[in-house]
């Protein structure tokens, strides 16, 4: 049998029997990790603290969808003015309620908007993946400069307003957005451009083939070959409904609360599980509790207490990273936010 410790035990048997015998059998935190208990103290007793957690949407049409190109805001407004007016709306593609990572898939949290006045939880009442036909757009970098005769352009692309936004969010989606075509690609595979409900593919210049076979980006020198694709793609649509919480903040943040937090881990744990718990709330590096897998009795008793138990799988049957994101507890008169990062 594997003897796992908390850092906190591992520290207290540092004091009388040294680094090598505290640490000695442990797979907590420095060691494999490949479950990861992870916390961070919560907020809920304000507007921005509900806010800042993404809970509370102050304005909704600054939420992205969920593509390469964003709606325009005219389109999420038509959606949010809908939902108020009638009660329900349907959307593709627009994540209007808080998601977190829940494995290998997503779930609603609690999310909460204002209007005139009056306060509103608004929730998923139905989740659908619809299969649709769609043109793709797509750019990969290419080592060697293009032939004599090939039509090249340089970005700026002229184009139509359209086609300007759908080439820039391909060139970016090579690099994940972050470099601005600086460093090498984040991606091996193309990462396409989808044309969504708002990007009339008839009207593009670039389907079903544009009108140059390279892009030189200005800055970088580098050339980028098109690709467009038509294929079929599932699309999330979400039929989201509301409720009124109240007329005041106080209202609102109370009855969010009583959403929110939805565990407590104050009593009944073991003491052992409360070492587990400790080590994930610790402010002290590297805040967080790991061992390897499968969890020990220990910290299965704290997933189990948190609802993650129940859905984590064994650790050969994920081929990357996955997160449960955003179980929120009370323990020593105080909120945690949980998640549980496993990492085959």
């Amino acid at each position: 049998m594997v003897f796992r410790c908390s850092r906190r035990r591992a520290l207290q048997l540092l004091g009388s029997a040294g680094l090598m015998a505290a640490t000695a059998g442990c797979s907590g935190p420095g060691s494999l990790d490949e479950l990861s208990l992870v916390a961070g103290e919560l907020s809920v007793d304000s507007i921005q603290g509900l806010q800042h957690h993404e809970y509370y949407r102050e304005n909704p049409v600054k939420i992205p969808a969920t593509t390469r190109v964003d709606f325009t805001e005219d389109t999420k407004a038509q959606y949010v003015t809908e939902l108020f007016e009638t009660g329900s709306v349907s959307a593709q593609q627009w994540p209007l309620v808080h998601r977190s990572r829940w494995g290998t898939t997503t779930v609603p949290r609690p999310t909460f908007l204002e209007r005139n006045g009056t306060y509103y939880q608004v929730s998923v009442a139905d989740e659908q993946q619809l299969k649709r036909e769609r043109w793709h757009f797509a750019v990969e970098r290419v080592e060697e400069p293009p032939p004599d005769d090939a039509t090249v352009v340089e970005t700026p692309v002229d184009g139509s307003s359209q086609d300007k936004r759908i080439i820039e969010a391909a060139m970016s989606a090579v690099y994940a957005g972050a470099d601005d075509f600086l460093g090498e690609p984040e991606f091996e595979d193309l990462q396409a451009v989808q044309y969504h409900q708002e990007l009339d593919a008839e009207a593009s210049e670039l389907i079903p083939s544009p009108p140059f076979d390279y892009i030189k980006h200005q800055y970088s020198e580098e050339y980028y070959r098109p690709v467009t694709e038509h294929r079929v793609v599932s699309v999330p649509v979400w039929t989201y409904t509301i409720s009124e919480v109240g007329s005041t903040q106080a209202e609102m943040i109370d009855h969010a609360k009583s959403e929110i937090v939805t565990h407590d881990l104050t009593d009944g744990l073991t003491g052992a599980a409360q070492n587990v718990v400790e080590d994930a709330i610790s402010e002290e590096d590297p805040r967080r509790y790991g061992e390897s897998a499968p969890p020990s009795d220990a910290l299965e008793e704290v997933l189990t207490r948190l609802d993650i138990a129940a859905d984590l799988q064994p650790i050969d049957a994920y081929s990357e990273r996955v997160d449960f994101k955003d179980v929120v507890a009370t323990y020593d008169d105080s909120t945690y936010s949980f998640g549980l990062i496993v990492s085959p």
